[in-house]
């Protein structure tokens, strides 16, 4: 049996992908969007040997942890970045083209959040 106000709760739950390590918070659409692009992302982490750093980097589905204002603009805002990053691409590459790419992006990563 459902709890009339739990059904509502849950409808209105704002999901993202937080990457531990640069700590940062990629909006996502729906709950199900956010499992399924950690998976990717730490599905790529492990191929490309990223995640046997000192800083591990790993991608976890939570609910979005700011205000509603945030998620809508960052749903728009980081959709483009989701776009550019390595586990996106779809071109066939080089093992050092890919190490290369995910070195980039964690490095901004990292930079952005010191900056923070």
């Amino acid at each position: 049996m459902t709890v009339p106000g739990e059904e509502r709760r849950v409808s209105e739950q704002l999901w993202c992908v937080h990457i531990e390590g640069p700590d940062d918070f990629i909006a996502a659409t729906s709950k199900e969007a956010a499992e399924q692009e950690a998976l990717a992302i730490n599905a790529y982490v492990e191929r490309s040997g990223e995640g046997r750093r000192d800083s591990p980097v790993r991608a976890v589905a939570m609910e979005w942890p700011f205000t509603p204002e945030s998620h809508a603009r960052a749903v728009e805002s980081d959709w483009e970045d989701l776009q550019r990053m390595p586990h996106r691409k779809q071109q066939p590459a080089s093992s050092q083209n890919i190490l290369t790419s995910i070195a980039r992006r964690v490095k901004e990563l990292i930079e952005t959040a010191r900056g923070a």
